[in-house]
């Protein structure tokens, strides 16, 4: 018996370290294996059904949320994906950057980055704030990465 659970063991090890290296941000296009411009089919492919899915409406049309353990995904008034967002500690950058990070890890680990203060909020970005680009979030509560949020923006 004991000689099948350690052979168990060795053939599902590689699995689960293989699924933890997929926990990455890859800025300005996806977390957690979930990419922007995805359709909600693609998604559910590459995650599972997904835990919760939220409906809404705002100023710019319906939106649909999904929600994951580890990502958010969300399309705004279309049928692909708009935005992404983690609260997970598990998903990081290549370099180590994600939930938890300061903002010396993040000068540090990414580059093109711009930090600062404003309107009350502490964050860090990569990409324009202009309509139609894409902007990479790292929002900062305290001295540490609370949220990362890829997505489009819309205004």
């Amino acid at each position: 018996m004991r000689f099948r659970s350690l052979v168990l063991l060795l053939v599902l090890a590689p699995l689960v370290f293989s699924t933890s290296a997929q926990a990455v941000v890859v800025p300005q296009h996806s977390i957690a294996g979930a990419k922007i411009g995805m359709t909600e089919a693609q998604v559910r492919a590459r995650l599972g059904a997904p835990v919760r899915v939220r409906h809404g409406s705002n100023l710019f049309g319906p939106w649909r949320q999904l929600v994951y353990g580890r990502v958010s995904v969300s399309f705004q008034s279309g049928k692909k994906v708009t935005s992404l967002m983690t609260k997970s500690r598990l998903e990081r950058t290549a370099s180590g950057v994600g939930v938890g990070s300061t903002t010396a890890q993040i000068r540090t680990g990414l580059s093109g980055e711009t930090c600062k203060k404003e309107f009350g909020v502490n964050h860090c970005w990569i990409g324009s704030w202009e309509p139609g680009q894409i902007i990479t979030e790292f929002r900062l509560v305290g001295a540490h990465v609370s949220t990362v949020s890829i997505g489009y923006v819309f205004d």
